[in-house]
């Protein structure tokens, strides 16, 4: 990913984060998922947390992880957005595959006098398995999943309070992405809202249909067939 795209992705998240953990405070009805902060993980033994860290270190980490895109590495968890209302809480990470390609993950996350509640998606990029492999192109495009549980530094953990029956393989949404930037737009978008792009200065397909809404929308499909 070039520098300036990066920086902008960059700045979108720490801006979220850094909104979200200030309002996480303030709201009663998310008492329960202290225990998914930093800062209370382990006591809590809190294997899905987000980040505690000041938003200039995690903007410095992240401008090099999108620029370097190193094999396997993981960035930890922002908190981007709340549901106070619900009781929910939603975190997002990147993670940079084999094929270094960066791959977005949101988890949804709960916890009240029910217990924890989760389920979470992965975006990710198009697929190809080794011919003769049953399904070997069955998602060979950019594309969402459901996941229960995920892989962290090459441990695998359950979501907690995942939901036993939760199909994971299907169904599998599409995605009219085309590159790094606009996967985690994707991610962004679904968990977030249109509102927090209005504002970014990216050259992206993607992005501009995000943005088109009610007529305006149905102006451009239309146009388009």
């Amino acid at each position: 990913m070039n520098k300036d795209v990066a920086q902008v992705i960059v700045k979108l998240l720490g801006k979220l984060h850094e909104a979200s953990s200030k309002a996480f405070a303030l709201h009663a009805s998310l008492s329960g998922c202290r225990k998914f902060m930093e800062d209370y993980a382990e006591a809590h033994d809190s294997q899905i947390f987000f980040s505690g860290e000041h938003t200039y270190a995690l903007n410095a980490k992240l401008i090099n992880f999108l620029t370097k895109k190193k094999k396997g590495s993981e960035t930890p968890y922002y908190l981007v957005d709340l549901e106070p209302s619900e009781g929910w809480i939603k975190l997002l990470r990147l993670v940079v595959t084999k094929h270094e390609h960066i791959n977005a993950e949101v988890v949804y996350l709960k916890s009240d006098e029910g217990g924890d509640k989760s389920f979470g998606f992965r975006y990710e990029h198009p697929e190809v398995f080794p011919k003769g492999t049953p399904g070997y192109d069955k998602h060979a495009f950019f594309h969402v999943q459901q996941i229960k549980r995920t892989t962290i530094n090459g441990v695998d953990i359950e979501l907690p309070g995942s939901i036993e029956w939760f199909p994971t393989s299907t169904p599998t949404f599409f995605m009219l992405a085309n590159c790094d930037h606009e996967l985690i737009l994707y991610a962004i978008h679904s968990a977030c809202g249109w509102e927090p792009l209005e504002d970014l200065r990216v050259e992206s397909f993607a992005h501009r249909r995000f943005l088109l809404r009610s007529d305006d929308a149905f102006l451009e499909y239309s146009a388009s067939i």
